[in-house]
């Protein structure tokens, strides 16, 4: 039984979903207080496969839909976005990358989960030197990136984001961003699931919390 209410954030850095999701929890989470919410990486295409769903960019019609939405939710929320020039990308070295800050570095876990550079930015998260040029003023050094990008590919860590992508599809995900939502004093096995960076509404309603609106700026 938890003694406190809790939100669990299943994100990947691919999504444009999980980027306005992590952006307007993260607007709104200070107004409650006894909330706790967690952020936790995974892997997308993982959650797909596992779930047997179909990325919006292999159908067309999702597609086109995706991309005017992103942009709709931007214009309201005032949340900055640019769609980049290569969608999707392979971000595995990045949500492996993020593993690792989150228990090496956990004060800076959230500033390094700032998508900006991709989804504002245009950088090519999947490539290792822009992940160090990226997060190097955040963790102080290149060398501490580098560091650890090579803490990243052992086993035990690469088997963590395979572990909270199982933890995601056990909970029912099919995409990302998943929130799984305890209420305080629930059991392990009782939450709410939902999906999509746009209903945070919902889930501060679910939790009696209070929510102020998309287009809020806090």
């Amino acid at each position: 039984m938890t003694s406190r209410a809790s939100i669990v954030v299943y994100y990947d850095v691919v999504s444009p979903y999980s980027y306005f999701g992590v952006s307007l929890l993260n607007r709104y989470k200070a107004q409650w207080k006894d909330v706790d919410v967690v952020f936790r990486p995974t892997l997308l295409v993982g959650i797909h496969n596992e779930s047997k769903n179909q990325p919006p960019a292999s159908v067309a019609a999702k597609g086109a839909y995706m991309i005017a939405d992103v942009h709709q939710m931007s214009a309201l929320s005032g949340v900055p976005f640019s769609f980049p020039s290569k969608f999707p990308l392979a971000t595995i070295h990045a949500m492996r990358l993020l593993v690792v800050v989150q228990e090496q570095a956990a004060d800076k876990y959230e500033q390094c989960m700032n998508t900006d550079a991709y989804w504002c930015k245009d950088e090519d998260v999947s490539k290792s030197e822009v992940l160090v040029k990226v997060l190097a003023p955040v963790l102080g050094s290149e060398a501490k990136v580098q560091e650890l990008l090579a803490m990243s590919v052992q086993k035990e860590n690469k088997q963590k984001l395979i572990d909270n992508t199982n933890e995601a599809v056990a909970a029912g995900a099919f995409g990302a961003p998943s929130f799984v939502v305890r209420k305080a004093g629930a059991d392990q096995d009782d939450f709410a699931l939902f999906f999509g960076g746009d209903r945070l509404e919902l889930l501060a309603a679910y939790l009696g919390v209070p929510y102020p609106g998309f287009a809020a700026k806090l």
